[in-house]
């Protein structure tokens, strides 16, 4: 598994309909969900949807970043609220659509430099413990 650091999500841009696009809410949703899902395999560098592929790509890369104090807070926090202490069931969740935008740019800051920029772990922390 190579996570794909340098990938950038696009399912969360303002910029992904233009205002002359004629479509309502619920086509918007489904646009940018399937660009989610998309942008999910990009990141994980996984071909298809395929929920075994998925759960092994998530499970290496939780072997590269379980020494990051900060990603295994949030981990724990999102595991928590299924009653969980699970750390992996956690990284799991911060694939969500909800998350997976700010945790890609702190896993990504944590694979490349070895730590993580305080605005991304800021942005990342300020959506998981407001919950």
């Amino acid at each position: 598994m190579v996570y794909n650091t340098k990938y950038i999500c696009t399912y969360n841009y303002d910029d992904v309909f233009n205002e002359s696009d004629n479509i309502n809410e619920d086509e918007m949703y489904f646009v940018r969900e399937s660009i989610y899902r998309q942008d999910l395999l990009n990141i994980l560098n996984v071909d298809e949807y395929d929920e075994n592929k998925l759960n092994v790509a998530i499970y290496e890369l939780y072997e590269k970043i379980k020494d990051s104090k900060d990603i295994m807070e949030c981990a724990y926090k999102l595991a928590g609220n299924f009653l969980s202490e699970d750390a992996e069931l956690g990284l799991t969740i911060l694939f969500a659509y909800d998350y997976l935008y700010l945790a890609h740019l702190c896993i990504s800051d944590y694979l490349e430099l070895g730590q993580i920029s305080e605005e991304n772990l800021n942005n990342l922390k300020n959506i998981v413990f407001s919950e």
